[in-house]
């Protein structure tokens, strides 16, 4: 029976950086072969690793993606499945563009009325929708702006879409959207009996009410513990920008070696209800 890793994630599980020149993925066009994935598939001999991360990715966006690819997915495969996932920042999302069949069915379910028109946000009701026709239709947005590859992604409509998101932006509403969507993906695996481990390659965690940091490590099946908090971790990084703190080659296989010796330690298994 074939074994299948499957991983979801940001950057760190895409492999952020290794695109870059000097390093071998970028010389060999190796990427796909020295992310941690691709070590833990060979070192835990998994027959087949897939593998749904991109760069900037959201958390919003690692629930959907792995959600939709387990319920594409039969039984029997599910029953040989190891899910590993590396959670994203909390303030990142995802919005979905509507074509605009789309649009023109919202506006009649929604009954909107040239009397309505008025109190609609601009920025909304003279949206180009056209801009994303044919083209991945989730947006990425981080505080830094949209990250997506769509086209005219630097338009002023989408970045002042992105700008209002974080006016209102909060601590506080990251960390409970984070565990929900924790929550629900922990259940939703667990009733599919699919054996998972979460990790989260970020300080944040530090910051949150003791309280919280005790649901998260006493109920969910992080690959970390007290004595092992994953950012604590050391690892090589690409060289020649101070500022990226990604792993290069070497440090991808660092991680893997963590990873697989923190699931020695936890061996989570979940089993049906």
């Amino acid at each position: 029976m074939t074994e299948t890793l499957f991983v979801n994630g940001c950057s760190w599980t895409y492999g952020g950086g290794l695109d870059k020149p000097g390093s071998i993925a970028h010389i060999d066009n190796l990427h796909n072969n020295i992310v941690w994935s691709a070590h833990v598939k060979k070192l835990m001999n998994f027959d087949t690793c897939v593998n749904l991360a991109e760069g900037c990715g959201s958390n919003q966006r690692i629930c959907r993606t792995t959600f939709d690819w387990v319920n594409q997915q039969d039984e029997e495969i599910l029953k040989n499945t190891t899910v590993i996932i590396q959670w994203s920042h909390e303030d990142r999302y995802e919005y979905y563009v509507p074509t605009e069949e789309e649009k023109s069915d919202f506006q009649k379910r929604y009954q909107v009325t040239p009397a309505l028109e008025k109190d609609i946000n601009p920025k909304i009701k003279n949206a180009n929708y056209s801009l994303f026709k044919n083209l991945d239709r989730w947006a990425k947005v981080n505080p830094h702006g949209v990250v997506s590859y769509i086209e005219d992604t630097h338009s002023s409509l989408v970045q002042e879409n992105a700008i209002d998101r974080y006016r209102t932006y909060t601590d506080q509403e990251g960390m409970y959207s984070w565990l929900f969507q924790m929550g629900f993906l922990y259940d939703f695996l667990s009733r599919k009996g699919i054996t998972c481990y979460f990790w989260y390659f970020n300080q944040y965690v530090k910051a949150m009410p003791q309280e919280i940091q005790d649901y998260i490590y006493n109920n969910f099946p992080m690959l970390e513990d007290d004595d092992n908090r994953c950012h604590h971790w050391q690892y090589d990084r690409i060289g020649g920008d101070p500022f990226d703190s990604h792993p290069n080659d070497m440090g991808h296989l660092q991680l893997a070696n963590y990873i697989i010796d923190a699931i020695a330690k936890k061996k989570t298994i979940l089993r049906r209800p």
